[in-house]
Parts: C-alpha cells; structure tokens; sequence
C-alpha cells in the first residue's frame, strides 16, 4: 500500500518542463543517422511467428533477454502481462499477422505485487492531480466481450506463479484467440536473468 501512494506522489514532483521527453527526441536525431530502413522493405508477420504477452516493467528488456532481433516478434505489453489487456492485440497478431506461439511472462519484483487489492489503486489515484475517480466507467474485458464497469479490476497479483496459471487458463476463456497454437508460461527472475516455465 505504502509503495503505491508512494509512487502517486512522486509522480507529481517533475513539473512539466522537465520533459524526458525532448531529451528522446533529441536522441532518436542520432538513432536515425544509423537507421537501417530495410527491416521495413516487405511488410510481414513476425518471421519467427511468436506472439509475447509481457509486463510493461521498463527494466524488462525483452529482445535482448529472449535473444530477439527486430522483426522476429510481437511483444504485447501491459501490466503485470496479462493476457485480459493482451486480447485486442493478440487476436490481431494471430488472425491478420500470422503468429502461431504465445508466450505469457510475469516477473519477480513486478510492481503489481506491490497493492493488494483496487481500493489501495484508487486511494492512490485520489492524490495525484489530474485524475477523476468519479462514477466514469472503466471499459473492462471479459471473455467473448468488453463491457463497461464502475468497478475496475487493476488485478493485483498476489503469487506469481499462480498468475501465470490464471493467465494460461483465462486464454482458454476468449473465442477469437486461436486455441490451435502453442500457449506457455513463463516466470523471469530479475535477480539471475532466467525464465522458469509454469505449468
């Protein structure tokens, strides 16, 4: 609880003259100098036909972790990697870009096991500027639909493996993802580098 307020100040410490974001563009200047435009000549599905479901945890550098090269792969990317974000994403990268493999991949250390329940997330949302906590509804996936709810769902993980489970079964939930492709689990250890797979 305490790590989620936390966060919801410190979020409001930069002023908006700070921006990290010039300093990217800025960057991407020299990026381009050395920019090869050929991975865009054909436009293609993934060649490695792999779809990843991942957390958004900026430390996770997936490519380099999985031994990727651009253009081999789709990573989606949410919070806590869940598949119920991943749904709109996925069904897309199966039917029109051909991917035959989904990997699902939480980690330790994930900022998801940090609040225990969506009272802590809406307390947290209560002190930062800028934010409504009003009766707007949140738009909320569900197996076969998106319905809207006054109730959102930040789903909090409270054993890591056991998300994995729930992930790998709740695929199973959704009609339009291809039930006919390989579907696994993993766990990323941040402290070694290693996934485990869950089963």
């Amino acid at each position: 609880m305490h790590k989620v307020i936390a966060a919801a100040i410190d979020s409001n410490i930069l002023s908006a003259s700070e921006s990290f974001i010039d300093q990217c563009c800025t960057q991407n200047v020299g990026y381009a100098q050395t920019y090869d435009e050929k991975i865009y000549d054909v436009r293609a599905p993934p060649s490695k036909h792999l779809a990843i479901v991942c957390c958004m945890d900026a430390r996770l550098d997936v490519f380099r972790m999985l031994g990727l090269n651009p253009g081999e792969a789709h990573v989606i990317r949410n919070g806590g990697g869940r598949i119920r974000d991943a749904v709109r994403s996925l069904v897309c990268s199966q039917t029109l870009l051909q991917t035959k493999e989904v990997m699902i991949i939480h980690h330790t250390d994930c900022g998801f096991t940090y609040f225990s329940n969506n009272d802590q997330v809406m307390t947290a949302l209560k002190l930062q500027p800028g934010t409504e906590v009003g009766n707007l509804p949140i738009f909320q996936t569900i197996p076969g639909q998106v319905s809207a709810t006054t109730t959102p769902d930040f789903m909090p993980i409270a054993d890591l493996e056991q998300s994995i489970r729930d992930d790998l079964a709740e695929y199973k939930q959704y009609p339009m993802l291809n039930q006919n492709v390989t579907v696994r689990g993993f766990l990323y250890d941040t402290k070694t580098g290693l996934l485990k797979e869950v089963k």
